[in-house]
C-alpha cells in the first residue's frame, strides 16, 4: 500500500482474504492500519475548490488491517514484485510510500503528486490533466511532500500512475514532474491551511 487513507484502503481486507496474500507498508504507516491512530483532520480551510470546502465530512476513522498488514522491507524491496522497490514519499503521510521499477521506470505513485488536481470539482468532474501536489485537504507535511516530489522527479519515470487521475508517460510526465519540483511553493503549496500556517 502507498498509504492508507479511506479512499486507498478500498477492499484491501477482503482481497487479502480472497487472496490469501500480505499486505505490506511502510513502518510510520503501521498506527494507522492496525487502527491504533487516526490520520490529522482534513483541512477544510485550506486554499481550493469545493472539494477541499466539503474535505470535513470524508471519513477518518482508523482502518484494522490486522493480521494481513505487514511491514515492507527496510532494503526497499517489494515482496511478491521483482524488479519493484519502494521508495519514502512522506509528506501527505508519515508513512507514504511509491514504488518503482528500473527495468522500464515505471512508477506507482499514490498521492506523492496526482495527475489531476483533486481540491477543485471541475478537474475532478472533466478529469482534466495535469501534474499536481498531493491532495491539499490530505496534507499535513508540505515540507516533507516538496521533497518527496523532487525525489520522484529525478528517478525520470517513464510512466506513472497515481492515486487520483489518469496514467502520464513520456515527455508530458518528466517536463510537468520537473516543472512540478522546480515551482512546488508556487503550483502546489496552498497560500494558506492549517497545516501551511502551522509549518510557517
Amino acid at each position: 500500500m502507498t498509504h492508507g487513507h479511506f479512499d486507498h484502503v478500498g477492499s484491501a481486507v477482503e482481497l487479502a482474504e480472497h487472496w490469501g496474500v500480505p499486505i505490506y507498508a511502510h513502518p510510520q504507516e503501521m498506527p494507522y492500519l492496525t487502527g491504533e491512530e487516526r490520520y490529522p483532520d482534513p483541512d477544510s480551510d485550506v486554499e481550493g475548490g469545493l472539494i477541499a470546502k466539503l474535505s470535513g465530512y470524508f471519513p477518518n476513522t482508523p482502518v484494522n488491517l490486522r493480521p494481513f498488514v505487514h511491514l515492507l522491507p527496510e532494503d526497499g524491496r517489494v515482496p511478491g514484485l521483482p524488479g519493484w522497490r519502494w521508495v519514502a514519499t512522506p509528506g501527505h503521510t508519515p508513512g507514504h510510500v511509491s514504488f518503482f521499477r528500473n527495468e522500464d521506470r515505471a512508477m506507482i505513485v499514490g498521492d506523492a503528486f496526482v495527475t489531476v488536481r483533486q481540491d477543485k470539482l471541475y478537474q475532478v468532474l472533466t478529469q482534466h490533466k495535469e501534474i499536481s501536489g498531493p491532495p491539499r485537504y490530505f496534507t499535513p507535511d508540505w515540507d516533507e511532500a516538496r521533497e518527496s516530489v523532487k525525489r520522484l522527479s529525478a528517478l525520470k519515470p517513464s510512466v506513472a500512475m497515481t492515486g487520483h487521475g489518469r496514467p502520464m508517460s513520456g515527455d508530458e510526465l518528466v517536463t510537468g514532474l520537473e516543472t512540478l519540483a522546480l515551482n512546488f511553493d508556487k503550483l502546489a503549496l496552498p497560500a494558506h491551511g492549517k497545516y501551511v500556517d502551522d509549518s510557517q
